[in-house]
């Protein structure tokens, strides 16, 4: 009958000890760079962090010359690309439009490893708008005073 083996294959699914995902990445304790839970991450000067898939802060004010520096917060990887981006859902926040322009574009590792900060010096006023490749939700701007 082919019940009974439903419910033992039903039975199996709701255990009490979560299943694991073979490619999943664990999170390194945080005694390995990572702040402790309590702590939260807060930029410096000229500083952007990515945490909850979005850049911290989202607009930056700098004068020309300034060179701002990206860190990632998370356990995930970002990009930071220049370029426009646009209709914003305003409901679940998420980009519609990105275009890209080639002034910076760069892959920032998960927090803790090697190449999870990028600095960028803005030498002429303007606003400089940016995103992450592959996280709609993540849009921000560098304003460059002169």
């Amino acid at each position: 009958m082919v019940v009974p083996a439903l419910l033992v294959a039903l039975a199996a699914c709701t255990g009490s000890t979560p299943a694991l995902i073979a490619d999943a990445t664990p999170l390194p304790p945080a005694g390995d760079g990572m702040p402790a839970a309590a702590e939260p991450l807060q930029p410096g000067p000229d500083e952007v962090i990515t945490i909850g898939l979005r850049f911290m802060p989202e607009d930056i004010t700098v004068p020309v010359g300034t060179t701002v520096t990206w860190r990632n917060g998370e356990a995930i990887g970002h990009t930071i690309t220049s370029g426009a981006w646009g209709d914003v859902n305003e409901s679940t926040g998420l980009r519609g439009t990105q275009s890209a322009d080639g002034l910076f574009d760069h892959a920032l590792a998960p927090m803790g490893q090697e190449g999870d900060t990028f600095s960028f010096t803005f030498t002429e006023p303007g606003e400089y708008s940016y995103f992450c490749m592959p996280h709609l939700t993540m849009n921000a701007r560098v304003i460059v005073e002169g």
